[in-house]
């Protein structure tokens, strides 16, 4: 039994990974901003939880009492904010933050990053020591900013896991992506429920339950901290994924929109994002980064950590039960 401290831990990734650790016997602390909602973990009595922000080294010295093992997987993951710097304070400064404390405290990290950190990719599957930096999102730069942070420490004595997952995809996903499956599997034209362009870009996509199932383990391999793993899954076209969700949920394909539309639709919701100061459903860059392969190969986790891929059809099917059941429910509350 381990004492771990989870940074993200109420995001979409954090909230099953909690509950696996906490299954499994461990004594988890949360440091988490006063505003986190923490209702997912209403049943879990064994929980700790520490108000502190990654930005605020002090506020991560104050929780690390005791602790044996850290998870990072705290992010600023919006496709748009009015002030940019957010990315670099939250996903650069924050966890620089995290690991410098790990290391002046010898403590393990994993830290959870995203397959973005890596780049756009040939239509081929790339392993973790291919490097792209082309980037179109301030998310995708502060990732492999983030990357470059961590992996310099490294040599210092910093004991680190890094991962990088593809699309995560599952149930509870209300981000970008799980809208786009939500709209898809209603048939819904607007916010998001087409495919921008041919939708021939490969991309890789990844289970939440895959990858909750092999970080809840991952920190007893001790033989491989100082190494990096790409958590993904099925490389596919993104057409493929959005027929696939369309198939599943109404039997029909995706509906697909000329790329120049999709972009003036994203241009439109950017313009009304600075009035309205509300997030857009979709951004031009968002666009031009997913108009790009995105293929990676799993390999060295399967082989080094067991990890387990659920096949793309299987994973959808219950990730899409999940999301009827949620959407009767709210229409019961109208």
């Amino acid at each position: 039994m381990a004492k771990i401290l989870i940074t993200g831990g109420t995001g979409f990734i954090g909230i099953p990974l909690v509950k696996k650790l906490s299954d499994l016997g461990h004594e988890i602390t949360l440091l988490k901003r006063e505003n986190s909602d923490l209702s997912p973990f209403n049943e879990l009595s064994k929980i700790k939880y520490i108000n502190g922000d990654v930005q605020d080294i002090e506020s991560i010295r104050n929780a690390i009492e005791g602790i044996e093992i850290i998870y990072h997987l705290a992010a600023y993951t919006g496709i748009w904010a009015r002030k940019k710097t957010i990315y670099y304070n939250i996903n650069v400064k924050g966890t620089e933050n995290i690991a410098l404390v790990a290391l002046e405290k010898d403590i393990p990290l994993l830290y959870v990053s995203s397959f973005t950190a890596l780049g756009p990719t040939p239509p081929e599957p790339v392993d973790e020591t291919y490097e792209n930096p082309q980037f179109y999102m301030e998310y995708e730069k502060s990732k492999y900013q983030a990357k470059k942070l961590v992996k310099d420490l490294i040599p210092k004595g910093l004991k680190v896991q890094i991962f990088y997952p593809g699309i995560v995809f599952g149930p509870g996903d209300f981000n970008i992506f799980g809208r786009m499956l939500f709209d898809v599997m209603r048939g819904k034209i607007l916010p998001l429920g087409v495919c921008p362009g041919k939708g021939e870009s490969i991309t890789c996509l990844s289970y939440v339950e895959d990858l909750s199932n092999i970080l809840a383990h991952s920190f007893e391999r001790k033989d491989l901290y100082g190494e990096d793993f790409i958590l993904g899954g099925e490389n596919v076209k993104f057409r493929e994924y959005l027929d696939l969700i369309a198939e599943i949920s109404r039997g029909k394909k995706a509906i697909k929109l000329p790329f120049w539309i999709t972009m003036v639709y994203a241009w439109l919701l950017e313009v009304g994002a600075f009035f309205t100061k509300k997030s857009p459903f979709l951004t031009r860059p968002t666009l031009k980064a997913i108009k790009y392969h995105r293929a990676y190969s799993s390999e060295k986790a399967i082989d080094k950590l067991g990890y387990k891929i659920t096949p793309l059809r299987e994973a959808l099917e219950e990730t899409i039960k999940w999301y009827k059941e949620f959407n009767t429910k709210e229409k019961k509350k109208e």
